[in-house]
């Protein structure tokens, strides 16, 4: 018994120093990449092609689309962002909107994932995603994204 007593003792700090030290975003940070995740929703669903391009580091990020079997990925590569422009700003209309919304942060890096729902007159669809965010001169960049969609049923 005096060995478990030892034992706890020993343990529980080492433990509750591992989870404290998960990285969580501070509060004006979180605001700022809320922020961006909201204009994200308001360009994509009103087609506003040149706001959604000021949340990008640049438009040779890592940003596509995840199939199930991601050989396609790795035969071409992840610098997809072309793809996604002319599916959302050239494509049918659809409204976005996030849930589930996980964010992450330590110092100028935040990892975003959230699943994602868009709506036409005629469907829902949903899907997940992560990206990437990096703070530049005080503002937050989307530096990468990956996405897939649940299956339908």
């Amino acid at each position: 018994m005096k060995k478990l007593a030892v034992f706890a003792i020993l343990f529980i700090p080492v433990v509750g120093a591992a989870v404290s030290a998960s990285p969580s975003a501070k509060s004006a940070d979180r605001a700022a990449i809320e922020a961006v995740l909201a204009t994200y929703t308001k360009a994509v669903s009103t087609k506003d092609q040149r706001l959604f391009e000021t949340l990008l580091l640049n438009k040779a990020i890592p940003f596509s689309y995840v199939p199930n079997d991601s050989h396609p990925i790795s035969d071409h590569g992840t610098e997809n962002y072309e793809v996604f422009r002319k599916g959302v700003f050239e494509g049918r209309p659809f409204t976005q909107r996030f849930e589930d919304v996980r964010i992450q942060q330590e110092g100028g890096v935040a990892d975003v994932t959230l699943v994602f729902v868009n709506t036409t007159p005629t469907s829902v669809t949903r899907g997940w995603k992560t990206m990437q965010l990096l703070r530049v001169d005080g503002v937050w960049k989307i530096a990468s994204e990956f996405f897939t969609d649940y299956p339908t049923s």
